[in-house]
């Protein structure tokens, strides 16, 4: 697989980054590795978090103001990466792009 390949796959949820992982390529792709291990974290820890809003009045409440917010960032965010990955750029995601979670 290439390396445009690789990093696409790696911004496909656990399943696609598992498969990024796996390629002789990941070497060459660590920066896009990483920003989608830290993005993949971020989105099931806001997603565990999100069970709150099952809770009725507050949980909605929660859900409304502050979690739906959050998903509308996780998802703009992701669309800057894929798009910097189909550019063959290493841009990094606002605020999140900042933690390393891999060794560059």
């Amino acid at each position: 697989m290439t390396k445009k390949a690789t990093c696409i796959w790696a911004y496909v949820g656990w399943v696609g980054f598992i498969i990024a992982i796996c390629q002789s390529c990941k070497d060459e792709c660590k920066f896009h590795l990483n920003q989608a291990l830290v993005w993949n974290i971020f989105g099931s820890g806001l997603a565990l978090v999100g069970i709150i809003g099952m809770i009725p009045y507050i949980g909605w409440l929660l859900d409304l103001v502050l979690f739906f917010p959050m998903w509308v960032f996780l998802i703009v965010v992701w669309i800057i990466a894929f798009v910097g990955v189909c550019h063959e750029q290493e841009k990094e995601m606002p605020l999140l792009g900042k933690i390393n979670i891999m060794n560059k």
